[in-house]
């Protein structure tokens, strides 16, 4: 052993890293094999990656560290200079870490953070990277652009996830109606549209809503179609409350208001109110002149 300095450390770092390699490759298989889904493959996946990358290099520096004399004076220094100039990144690890042990967020899920939305499609070590939605396109669609920020701001700031636990998400659609109209009516179609959209996925979101309520302390949700009715000034407001994925969205809203329209087009007790304005138009050719009113002598008759 002569031949090599340091063999210790050398060895040692040769060690880890042929020992890490096994664990992970052994890892993925058992994990690839015993995942209930891919998703949590991913996650199990990553979390192995990031737990064997912290482990092996704290043993490295820490075989590294007995070639100093003053070896907490070493660790001491690397620690102030790992802190200071290495902040962002570890802590962007740590994130990593938190976003996996805590459930927060995984590959396909679609979240919203420091307002920005979008389908998460990587997790790394320092950047989470999501398909964009929304922005200036409506309906919750993708705009094209990959957005990319530090796993770092997932500390104190809230993540809105639209999937996790509970793959859906409530839309509303509203529908003003004249006074004239047959609210009842109105009100039955909008609730028919509705449940003929939501009745093929009703029974697969009754089950996630059961295993929440095992995980969670969560009220019973209302899940069936409901429609609320709002009196305005001009009309009669119908709002239908539904149950919609939430990549299907935009699809789902047209796919209602299609079916509720074809129904009212063949009724003739409903009619859909609108903003009018009623004007006035006078021409000034056949305006009347104002008379003007007479004048009072200001001399008082005189005594005969």
């Amino acid at each position: 052993m002569s031949f090599i300095p340091h063999p210790i450390p050398v060895l040692g770092t040769i060690g880890v890293l042929v020992i890490g390699s096994l664990v992970l490759a052994i890892g993925h298989k058992i994990i690839s094999g015993r995942s209930p889904s891919p998703k949590e493959e991913y996650r199990r996946q990553r979390l192995l990656n990031t737990i064997v990358l912290v482990i092996g290099a704290a043993i490295i520096i820490a075989l590294w560290s007995k070639l100093f004399q003053h070896t907490s004076t070493f660790l001491g220094l690397i620690g102030a200079g790992l802190a200071v100039a290495l902040r962002e990144p570890l802590l962007s690890i740590a994130g990593r870490i938190a976003i996996f042990v805590g459930h927060m967020y995984n590959a396909g899920d679609r979240i919203e953070l420091n307002k920005m939305s979008g389908d998460v499609i990587d997790v790394g070590f320092f950047y989470t990277r999501m398909m964009e939605v929304g922005n200036w396109i409506g309906g919750d669609q993708y705009s094209g652009r990959i957005i990319q920020f530090a796993n770092a701001q997932v500390f104190g700031t809230a993540v809105f996830n639209y999937t996790r636990n509970f793959a859906y998400i409530w839309d509303e659609i509203k529908l003003p109606v004249t006074y004239k109209s047959n609210i009842q009516a109105a009100s039955d179609i909008l609730k028919s549209a509705g449940g003929e959209y939501s009745r093929e996925f009703m029974a697969g979101a009754e089950r996630q809503i059961e295993k929440m309520e095992q995980i969670f302390r969560v009220p019973r949700f209302e899940l069936e179609p409901v429609v609320y009715m709002k009196v305005t000034d001009n009309w009669v407001e119908l709002t239908l409350r539904y149950l919609v994925a939430p990549h299907k969205r935009r699809a789902a809203s047209s796919y209602i208001f299609g079916a509720i329209l074809k129904q009212i087009m063949e009724r003739e007790d409903i009619q859909i109110a609108s903003s009018t304005m009623n004007l006035t138009v006078q021409n000034a050719d056949t305006a009347q002149p104002t008379s003007q009113p007479e004048k009072e002598s200001d001399e008082s008759p005189r005594a005969a």
